[in-house]
């Protein structure tokens, strides 16, 4: 008896000790819910530059506050809410907001519904030209909330004439608030300071950085771009280059193979595992991604945008983390450019680092033009080493994909490229002529020439043949 009530004990035990860590573990996987509130319930730019904020310390989900029901935010540690629309919020969203015990941020509008800010105040609407030490670039309108005189001031904002509460910690529970998102330079560099420290977030000091070779294409001296390539395998930097292979001048076209050498050396970085970033209009992204393949110059990134490259590098305004959209990862450049024409050209490299190294994590992401030389990549690797802390990317060592008809990059994180190309004969011709009209025909009529002078010579041969024949004949005859 006793056995048997043991060993219904055990199995009790072991049910109650096994399967909740199951969901443990799930729950634990869920850190932040970024709740947004908008007009149309669509995820806008304010939103966006938020997640990506966030992202860089843990894993997000944006969620809609009309999708948020009561139990919705119980597997949360952490919550944020945009109030970019002013707005009546749904009851179960509000009952599940105000009954969550972890780190909260409201931002914006509707603070007034919550239990946690209901005594505060609101009060007039100002123009503001100053948040924390921070002018702004223009001024913003915003409508003062004044918080009861307990609560923690974390940052000030200001019209000049006046001062406001604008980042404020309430006094007796997790919550606070923040005024409103403003993305306006310099202060979008401290956003992410800040939400670390409301939200209790652990930050990295580690900045993934990357610096392009770019402004590549038929007029590059190939003995410049070798001693650019060849200064940074020195200091260990992953070679990346960003390649035209159409180049407009003039009206005219031309094209890499116009300077053989330079299609040479870029085919045995090619081989050497190099990445390559695709630039090119939007009408001839094809064309020139089919011009590359065909000479064995594989790109695995686009510069801007196209659906047919998962792998993309943009310049954008406050955005300066590594995100993902669209199943496309986006790689910003976040540093200005180099002034060669300056007393010192990388004064304003040297500033957006200062900005950069300000937000946690934050990518550096650096276009170097190859017609510069060689000339700023030592300055420029030691100025960043000194700056900031930084873990290179290497481009070719991560996972793209580039699909279009007749052409299939795979690359793996291993740097290994699988490639697949179904061009006909008849497609190679095409391109043959759209690239070199003038040669191909020169082609034709030196081809359409030799089988004439062949054809010629056979029919000589065979009428002298022939004719031989015939004399040989009448000879015998004749006896």
């Amino acid at each position: 008896m006793r056995f048997k009530l043991g060993l219904f004990v055990f199995i009790v035990l072991f049910i109650l000790f096994s399967m909740p860590q199951h969901y443990l573990a799930s729950a634990d996987s869920k850190d932040i819910a970024l709740i947004y509130v908008t007009s149309n319930q669509q995820v806008d730019e304010e939103v966006q530059i938020l997640r990506e904020m966030l992202n860089a310390y843990t894993d997000v989900d944006v969620i809609p506050v009309e999708n948020i029901k009561e139990d919705s935010l119980d597997v949360y540690k952490r919550i944020v809410i945009l109030n970019s629309y002013k707005m009546h919020i749904p009851l179960p969203a509000l009952e599940a907001m105000n009954n969550f015990q972890g780190p909260a941020v409201a931002i914006g509008e509707n603070i007034e519904q919550f239990p946690s800010f209901e005594h505060w105040q609101k009060g007039k609407k100002v123009e503001l030209r100053k948040v924390g030490e921070h002018v702004l670039d223009r001024p913003i309108e915003w409508a003062v909330v004044n918080p009861p005189n307990d609560a923690e001031v974390i940052q000030m904002a200001s019209t000049f004439n006046e001062d406001f509460p604008f980042i404020v910690k309430e006094k007796n529970s997790n919550w606070s608030y923040i005024g409103k998102m403003i993305q306006s330079s310099p202060l979008v560099y401290d956003w992410p300071s800040i939400f670390g420290e409301l939200l209790k977030l652990s930050s990295t000091n580690l900045h993934p950085a990357f610096i392009v070779l770019t402004d590549i294409n038929m007029e590059t001296d190939v003995l410049k771009l070798k001693k650019v390539v060849d200064q940074l395998k020195q200091f260990d930097v992953p070679i990346n280059l960003q390649i035209s292979p159409l180049y407009e001048k003039d009206g005219a076209i031309y094209y890499l193979q116009d300077n053989k050498a330079l299609l040479k050396y870029l085919q045995q970085l090619q081989q050497e595992g190099v990445a390559f970033i695709l630039s090119s209009p939007q009408a001839n992204i094809e064309k020139s991604l089919d011009y590359l393949v065909l000479r064995k110059i594989y790109p695995t990134y686009i510069l801007e945008d196209s659906a047919l490259f998962s792998g993309v590098l943009r310049q954008q305004d406050n955005h300066f983390y590594i995100t993902e959209r669209d199943e496309q990862k986006i790689y910003p450049y976040t540093i200005a450019a180099i002034n060669d024409a300056s007393v010192y050209p990388l004064y304003a490299v040297q500033q957006s680092i200062r900005q950069m190294n300000k937000a946690p994590g934050s990518t550096i992401g650096i276009q170097y033009p190859s017609y510069l030389g060689a000339h700023h990549v030592q300055e420029l690797v030691e100025l960043l080493n000194k700056q900031v802390e930084l873990e290179w990317l290497d481009f070719r060592k991560t996972e793209q994909l580039v699909q279009t008809s007749k052409v299939s990059i795979m690359q793996s994180a291993n740097g290994e490229q699988k490639i697949q190309l179904s061009f006909t004969k008849l497609d190679r011709l095409k391109k043959m002529f759209d690239e070199r009209p003038f040669e191909v025909v020169l082609w034709l009529l030196v081809i359409i020439v030799s089988l004439f002078v062949i054809v010629f010579f056979m029919n000589t041969l065979r009428l002298r043949i022939t004719l031989r024949k015939r004399l040989f004949e009448e000879r015998k005859s004749n006896g």
